[in-house]
């Protein structure tokens, strides 16, 4: 069991803050550099984060949107380099995800990087989304957690991810069984195009699933944390911490202490 599925099950309500990566090299955005470039301010993230009482941290590489199919050989080497810094610095789980929806290029990395868990956002079925076609990975996913000795990492699957469309479903319960039941997910992430819709994933994920970890993928703030949280078990964490209000752009220290005390604050 990893860090962060045990925290859950021992009844904690993780807050995961995500580290979004400035332009890695070969992606659409690099103007060339040096890793440093890269790696000190996500270090710096996760720094303010966890001296803030963030629980666990998340890496993304949201600099490289729009992303390509899959990952490059360089883009994993330095993925690495920055997971593996912030693993040994912090005594937090650390989670991955690589929005080419690339299990192979995530479980690479998992396995050398003491990486406690990757998100995979389309796990389960195919999704119409701003980049094309995406596919399951499941089957890639599962194959080499077991052939890389990464038993140890978990797996959050995302289900009908709100920024893509099912191709074909025969709805949300069922696909929720089937990224569970045949895919193997050992946690789930789920968040609707809008506030409502997404509490209503986690109804029925709930009715459907039972004590399924689930995770909410996005628009939580401290106003409707203990709102989300009476169905879900955490959330992943980014805009409202950030002096944006946006995935981009810088943490705000205040923000995130503000946050945390919402959070640690008995439900009303």
């Amino acid at each position: 069991m990893t860090r962060l599925v045990d925290f859950i099950r021992k009844g904690g309500k993780p807050v995961v803050g995500m580290i979004q990566l400035g332009p890695l090299p070969e992606s659409s955005r690099w103007r060339g550099g040096r890793i440093a470039d890269v790696l000190e301010p996500a270090l710096a993230e996760a720094e303010l984060l966890v001296e803030n009482g963030i629980d666990a941290l998340m890496v993304q590489n949201l600099g490289d949107v729009p992303v390509a199919a899959r990952v490059t050989p360089v883009q994993a080497a330095w993925m690495t380099r920055v997971a593996s810094e912030i693993t040994a610095r912090h005594d937090v789980p650390v989670g991955l995800n690589f929005l080419e929806n690339d299990a192979e290029a995530m479980f690479a990395v998992a396995s050398a990087a003491n990486i406690d868990f990757v998100r995979i956002k389309v796990y389960v079925g195919a999704m119409l989304t701003p980049f094309g076609i995406e596919v399951a990975e499941a089957h890639t996913a599962i194959k080499l957690r077991t052939r890389w000795n990464a038993e140890h990492v978990a797996i959050f699957a995302d289900v009908h991810d709100r920024t893509g469309t099912p191709l074909v479903s025969g709805g949300l319960a069922e696909d929720l069984d089937f990224a569970v039941r045949l895919g193997a997910a050992d946690g789930l992430v789920l968040t609707g195009k809008s506030y409502a819709q997404t509490l209503d994933y986690l109804g029925t994920a709930r009715r459907a699933l039972g004590a399924v970890p689930i995770l909410v993928g996005g628009s939580v703030n401290a106003g409707n944390w203990h709102e989300v949280t009476a169905l879900a078990d955490g959330a992943i964490v980014s805009s409202s911490l950030k002096t944006t209000g946006a995935a981009t752009g810088t943490f705000d220290p205040e923000r995130v202490r503000a946050f945390m005390a919402a959070v640690r604050a008995p439900a009303a």
